[in-house]
């Protein structure tokens, strides 16, 4: 069975908002954590953040203890998956650039080689 290279969903729940009206603290469901909040749990890719299913609102400004406790819990295994596949990409790319050096280094030889040899014929 082949299982494609899609980020891997996580549940979460939605964030909440706070606002006051005659003096009473109301609770609601927000659509999505600020960038504060993302910030502050160590997510700075945004896209990566909703990639993994967690919901964004851009226009917020503010930042709530609850919304940052309930991202701590997901953000360690995105973190976590990122600096894994960030370290096997980087040891990928090391031995690709390796071997490419020693390729160029063949292939300009021959160039040059070559470029003499059609000199000499057409004198």
């Amino acid at each position: 069975m082949y299982v494609g290279k899609k980020e891997m969903k996580v549940r979460v729940d939605g964030p909440i908002i706070k606002h006051w009206k005659s003096g009473i603290e109301l609770v609601r469901g927000g659509r999505g954590y600020s960038k504060a909040e993302l910030y502050e749990v160590g997510l700075r890719d945004l896209r990566n953040a909703r990639n993994h299913g967690i919901p964004v609102d851009p226009e917020r400004k503010t930042k709530y203890p609850q919304n940052i406790e309930q991202l701590r819990v997901v953000a360690k295994t995105i973190i976590d998956s990122s600096e894994s596949k960030t370290k096997t990409k980087n040891l990928d790319s090391k031995k690709k650039s390796e071997t490419k050096k020693k390729t160029d280094i063949k292939k300009k030889t021959s160039v040059t080689k070559n470029k003499k040899l059609t000199k000499q014929s057409s004198e």
